[in-house]
């Protein structure tokens, strides 16, 4: 059963006992942010050629953006792996999930580029959105200097991230045009395989049902991201990828979520679409875990890393056939 609320896992991942709140406003989300430290999660890093930090894919608007990249001991060219983090499209970034990242990288032997794209409320939809497709693009076009094949490009992310993975799968395989390609609108991307972690892919069935996340989906998901028009945009396969009219498209995904997560509704759902399109699913419900377990393998190693072995194997095993 899914937990009621999130201070069981939300403690886990901060490494201090935490009581989530209600936000009230999304003047507030700024302030909540900047108490998220997740380094304390650094430990038992793998090993890696090389590790580059603040990478710029993009500048223009004022701002950055940019992505850490990740590049596995071994002889390429290697499988690209492009990664949104979570966080409610609010909070995070990449250094955030480092640690899973780097295992995904090194374990698969795949080049990752860990993204972190533009927040809300500051930079509401669809920037987000533009920035995960733009990464996708850039990743594609800069995969053969990196020591990648650019014939294989994945994606991956966590909650909000698997939301971003959705829907650049949606934007890519799709007829375009949803988001500003800015200089990359004419580097063509297909999308060899999704690794999806307890993913928000229904907005509007997630308002009706947040469940343990009821005390962030009006205002963080709702007002922040989607802004004071959201009834304009929650049904949209932009914000919400189950909605895709190109599920058929997809490539084959894997959709992974804990057995007390109260978004192992979207992920059944999800899945129910891709196989009804006849997309090659994998889903796989951990024990005894609620969101966010792989950014704590280390916490709770019986748990998580059978997991994460599955997921490598899985990613290993999709590239071979790429």
């Amino acid at each position: 059963m899914p937990n009621p609320d999130s201070s069981g896992w939300m403690s886990l991942m901060l490494g201090t006992p935490f009581e989530p709140q209600r936000a009230t406003s999304v003047e507030e989300i700024p302030a909540i942010r900047a108490g998220y430290d997740l380094s304390h999660n650094h430990v038992d890093m793998p090993p890696l050629a090389d590790l580059r930090t603040d990478v710029v894919l993009w500048e223009g608007d004022g701002r950055r953006l940019t992505a850490e990249v990740y590049v596995p001991e071994g002889d390429g060219p290697f499988p690209v792996l492009v990664y949104f983090h979570g966080g409610a499209f609010c909070v995070a970034d990449a250094f955030s999930v480092r640690r899973p990242v780097t295992r995904l990288a090194a374990g698969a032997e795949f080049i990752a580029v860990n993204v972190d794209y533009a927040l809300a409320p500051e930079h509401p939809f669809p920037t987000a959105v533009g920035d995960a497709v733009y990464a996708c693009r850039w990743a594609a076009r800069e995969a053969a200097a990196l020591g990648g094949d650019p014939n294989r490009i994945f994606v991956s992310g966590d909650s909000a991230g698997a939301n971003l993975s959705a829907v650049c799968i949606h934007e890519l395989h799709g007829d375009g045009g949803g988001v500003d390609g800015r200089d990359l609108a004419d580097v063509e991307v297909t999308i060899s395989g999704a690794l999806l972690y307890w993913g928000l892919f229904d907005f509007p069935r997630a308002i009706m049902n947040p469940g343990s996340n009821r005390l962030s989906a009006d205002v963080w998901w709702y007002q922040a991201y989607l802004g004071v028009t959201w009834l304009d945009h929650h049904e949209s396969p932009l914000v919400s990828p189950r909605r895709s009219p190109y599920l058929d498209r997809f490539p084959p995904t894997y959709l992974t979520v804990g057995s007390e997560d109260s978004l192992v509704d979207q992920t059944f759902d999800m899945a129910s679409a891709l196989c009804a399109a006849n997309v090659s699913t994998t889903v796989s419900v951990v024990p005894d875990v609620d969101h966010a377990f792989h950014y704590v393998e280390h916490k709770i190693p019986e748990a998580v890393t059978p997991e994460m072995e599955r997921n490598i194997a899985w990613l290993r095993s999709v590239a071979a056939e790429s």
